[in-house]
C-alpha cells in the first residue's frame, strides 16, 4: 500500500519495483485471472473506499473468487498486528483469500495467526523468495499409465511421498505430514483405474464404496453435496460428504470422472474450517488435468536380453526376467510381461518379486483363475509374514479377484496350517479385514480369535494389538460385545 515514507522504507522507485515483481509472480500462477494493481473497493462494513495493492479476480461457470495481495515493503517482519489489520480488510471487501508478501518475512506468531483463523477466509503470509515457489512446481502424481497434473491450493503444499493407498498428500505449508494428520486437516490423492475392472464407472465406484462405508448404517451418512465440471477437460466432478460418529472430523471426497480413470482427492477437515477447506478441494477438482504416462524401457530390455545370453545362475536369470516383466507391463505389453514373469518363476518358484509382479500383470489382463493361483502362491511364500497377506488382498477391489476369492484362499491356508498358531492368527486377522464392511458379526469372530492367538505368541507391546483395536473400532456398535475395548 502507498504510505508516507519513513525509516522503515527505502525509495519509492524500489517500492514500485517490488510491487511489480510481486504482481508478476501472481500473473504466472493465475494466467487467466484479471489482476489489478492499486485497486480500490468500497468496504461492505466500513462503507469507505479501501485500497488494495493487488486484486486478483477470476470467474468460471461454477466458481468466482477474489484474492487480495498486500505487498509489505518495509524493513521489519510482518507481525500479528499486521495480520489482524489485513483480516479486517479482507472481510470488509468480501474477499475469499488474502496473502501478505513481505520483503523481510514474518514472525512465527504472524504465521500462526494467519493459518489458524477460523473465518471463512484463506490467509497466508510469505516473503518474496517463498512467493516465487509458494505453489512450487506443478505436482504430477502417477500410477502405471495414468497421471494427473495439479497445483497445490492456496497456502498448502503437495507432498509426493508415496504412502499406503496414497499417491500424494496435500497439507498446510509449514507443517509436516504427521502434524497435518494430527490436526485432522489434510488431503490425499489416488486413482481408480476403470479398465479391466467390474467397477468401471463413477456410479459403480460410488456404489461399491458405499457398501463398506455404510456398514454401520445407524452411525454413518453419505451425501453428494455438489456436482460440476473440470474446467480443463469438461469431465464431470463430484464432491461427497461422509460423516461417521466414530470419526473426529468430516471426510469429503472429490472425484473427477476422466475417460480412463477416476481421480480421487480426499479431504479431512475440522468442522469450523469446512467451508474454507472445501474451496481448496474445489480448486483441485477444477484445475487438475489427466496425463497419459508413457514408459519406454526398450533400451533396458535389450540390455537385459544381452545379459541373459551369458553364463548366469538360475537366481540371476530369474531376477533379470522379473525386472523385464515389470518393464513390459509399464510399456503396456501384457502378453510379454506375463511370458517373462512365468519364465522367471519356472526357474525360482518362490521368487517373491516375480510373483508379485505376475499378480499385477494378470489383474491387468483380467485372467481370474491365473490371478487367484498367483495370489495363493504369494501368500504361501511365508504365511508367518503379514506382508504377503497385505499383498494378497491389496488389489481385490473391483478386479478379477473378489473378496470372496480372498476368503477362500485364507480358508484353504488355514486348513493346510491347522497346527501352526501364527498362521491361524494371521488368517483370522486378515479375514476380519476382508469381512469388516460386509459381515461385521463374522468379522468380530475372526478378530477375537486372532487376538486370542496373538496374545499367546507375541509380547503385549506388539503393534498387531493396536491394529486389532483399530479393526474393532471399525465394527458397528451392534456388532461389538460389551467387553470389546476400542
Amino acid at each position: 500500500m502507498c504510505r508516507p515514507l519513513g525509516s522503515a522504507y527505502t525509495s519509492v522507485v524500489d517500492w514500485q519495483g517490488y510491487e511489480r515483481e510481486v504482481a508478476e509472480q501472481f500473473r504466472i500462477n493465475y494466467p487467466t485471472a484479471e489482476i489489478t494493481p492499486n485497486a480500490k473497493l468500497v468496504g461492505k462494513f466500513s462503507r469507505v473506499e479501501r485500497q488494495i495493492d493487488l486484486l486478483i479476480e477470476e470467474r468460471a461457470s461454477d466458481f468466482a473468487f477474489r484474492i487480495l495481495i498486500d505487498a509489505k515493503y518495509r524493513g521489519r517482519k510482518i507481525d500479528v498486528g499486521d495480520v489482524e489489520a489485513f483480516i479486517g480488510l479482507t472481510r470488509d471487501v468480501e474477499a475469499h483469500t488474502g496473502m501478505m508478501v513481505a520483503l523481510e518475512g514474518y514472525t512465527p506468531a504472524a504465521v500462526s495467526r494467519a493459518h489458524n483463523d477460523d473465518l471463512d477466509i484463506i490467509l497466508d503470509v510469505l516473503n518474496l523468495d517463498e512467493l516465487k515457489v509458494f505453489q512450487g512446481p506443478t505436482a504430477i502424481p502417477y500410477s502405471g499409465e495414468y497421471g494427473v497434473s495439479f497445483a497445490a491450493p492456496f497456502g498448502w503444499v503437495v507432498d509426493g511421498t508415496m504412502r499406503p493407498h496414497t499417491l500424494a498428500s496435500i497439507y498446510q505449508r509449514g507443517k509436516t505430514f504427521d502434524e497435518a494428520v494430527r490436526s485432522n486437516e489434510w488431503m490425499y490423492v489416488n486413482f481408480w483405474e476403470k479398465r479391466g475392472k467390474q467397477v468401471n464407472t463413477l456410479e459403480s465406484l460410488l456404489a461399491y464404496q458405499s457398501g463398506y462405508m455404510l456398514s454401520d448404517s445407524t452411525a454413518s451418512k453419505i451425501q453428494i453435496i455438489e456436482e460440476g465440471k473440470n474446467q480443463r477437460t469438461g469431465a464431470r466432478t463430484m464432491i461427497r460428504r461422509f460423516r461417521k460418529k466414530a470419526l473426529p472430523v468430516s471426510e469429503y471426497t472429490g472425484f473427477i470422472d476422466f475417460d480412463e480413470f477416476v481421480f480421487i482427492c480426499v479431504l479431512f477437515t475440522p468442522e469450523p474450517l469446512e467451508r474454507k477447506n472445501l474451496r481448496k478441494l474445489r480448486f483441485i477438482l477444477r484445475d487438475a488435468f489427466p496425463l497419459s504416462v508413457s514408459h519406454d524401457h526398450k533400451a533396458r530390455i535389450a540390455e537385459a536380453e544381452g545379459k541373459l545370453q551369458g553364463a548366469l545362475s538360475n537366481e540371476e536369470r530369474a531376477g533379470i526376467l522379473a525386472r523385464m516383466g515389470f518393464w513390459y507391463r509399464e510399456m503396456r505389453d501384457l502378453p510379454q510381461s506375463r511370458r517373462v514373469l512365468e519364465e522367471s518363476l519356472s526357474l525360482i518358484r518362490n521368487n517373491y518379486y516375480a510373483l508379485k509382479e505376475l499378480r499385477s500383470t494378470l489383474i491387468r489382463i483380467g485372467d481370474r483363475d491365473a490371478t487367484l493361483k498367483a495370489m495363493s502362491d504369494l501368500v504361501r511364500l511365508d504365511p508367518h509374514n503379514p506382508t504377503v497377506f497385505d499383498e494378497c488382498i491389496a488389489y481385490t477391489s473391483g478386479g478379477p479377484a473378489t473378496k470372496s476369492d480372498v476368503l477362500s484362499i485364507l480358508d484353504r491356508l488355514s486348513e493346510e496350517y491347522r497346527d501352526d498358531d501364527l498362521v491361524q492368527a494371521n488368517c483370522d486377522f486378515y479375514s476380519c479385514k476382508v469381512l469388516v464392511a460386509t459381515d461385521p458379526a463374522a468379522a468380530r469372530e475372526h478378530i477375537v480369535a486372532a487376538e486370542r492367538q496373538f496374545r499367546r505368541l507375541l509380547p503385549p507391546e506388539h503393534q498387531v494389538f493396536a491394529a486389532i483395536q483399530s479393526c474393532l473400532a471399525e465394527l458397528p456398535a451392534e456388532a461389538r460385545a460389551p467387553g470389546d475395548v476400542v
